[in-house]
């Protein structure tokens, strides 16, 4: 996915000299190597209701879709949507264990009428220093593409949208709809300086990762993918009918890049293709 915004190394590291200018810190745990041991991450995440399109390409105002920051919601006859949830803001730990931000729910269920096509989920990512304690670093924006299929749950001939046999699998309940979204968001670079510049350290080099840690977005097969009009592969989720899915991500921050085998090397802050 291409990334919406400048990238995170070039907005990070141009508030180093201004961070730098404030820090002063005296004797701390961090003194041996100058990094930074524990950051506050703050992860604000919503769709753009302006970006949303409906399944026949309608993106006006009056497409069939509710729209508000956190809660999209379609259909007659029934009700399904997508809500955007969960914590938003933590303390990771440098090079420690990941630590859970927000989460997407489907909410899958028979209907009629216009469904959602397409939106852009937006994510505005703040980090800030805690141990020790320092200025934050410019927020930065990110805007990931959402393709959407709400598809017939008893097709002619039996076979779903996905490629797979209605009433089989995650097609049992009927068949299953389709959320994909091609992400990348291992590695993103950036840079802090603990004392100041011209002082003891050197501005420290980290990386934020962000991925899905629920094991819900996954490689699609290739019908899945043609169904929402994406090339393979791509990655999402299928939802059973009349059911409420949830896919949570997490956040990572190394001072060294890490390497996280598909299918978790997902996010909500990502660079995106469209």
């Amino acid at each position: 996915m291409k990334n919406q915004t400048k990238p995170l190394r070039a907005l990070i590291a141009s508030a180093v000299g201004v961070a730098a200018a404030s820090l002063s810190f005296g004797a701390h745990a961090d003194s041996i190597n100058g990094i930074i041991d524990i950051w506050n991450v703050n992860v604000s995440t919503v769709f753009d209701t302006a970006s949303v399109c409906n399944n026949s390409g309608d993106c006006t105002a009056a497409n069939g879709i509710t729209k508000s920051p956190l809660s999209l919601s379609w259909g007659s006859g029934g009700i399904s949507g997508l809500d955007i949830g969960g914590s938003s803001a933590g303390n990771v730990n440098t090079n420690g264990a990941s630590v859970p931000n927000v989460s997407i729910t489907h909410r899958n269920q028979p209907i009629t009428g216009a469904t959602l096509g397409t939106v852009d989920i937006v994510s505005t990512l703040t980090l800030t220093p805690v141990s020790p304690l320092g200025p934050g670093l410019p927020a930065v924006d990110f805007i990931f593409k959402v393709h959407f299929a709400e598809t017939p749950n008893n097709p002619a001939g039996g076979t779903c949208a996905d490629g797979g046999a209605n009433g089989v699998g995650v097609n049992i309940n009927g068949c299953a709809d389709i959320y994909v979204t091609d992400v990348n968001s291992l590695n993103f670079p950036f840079f802090y300086d603990l004392d100041g510049a011209g002082t003891t350290y050197a501005p420290k080099q980290y990386f934020i990762s962000f991925f899905e840690s629920t094991s819900g977005l996954n490689p699609l097969p290739v019908a899945a993918c043609s169904a929402v009009g994406v090339a393979a592969p791509c990655l999402g989720f299928r939802t059973p009918e009349s059911t409420n899915t949830t896919v949570r991500f997490a956040s990572l921050i190394t001072t060294a890049p890490v390497s996280i085998p598909e299918p978790a090397t997902s996010a909500l802050l990502a660079a995106c293709r469209t």
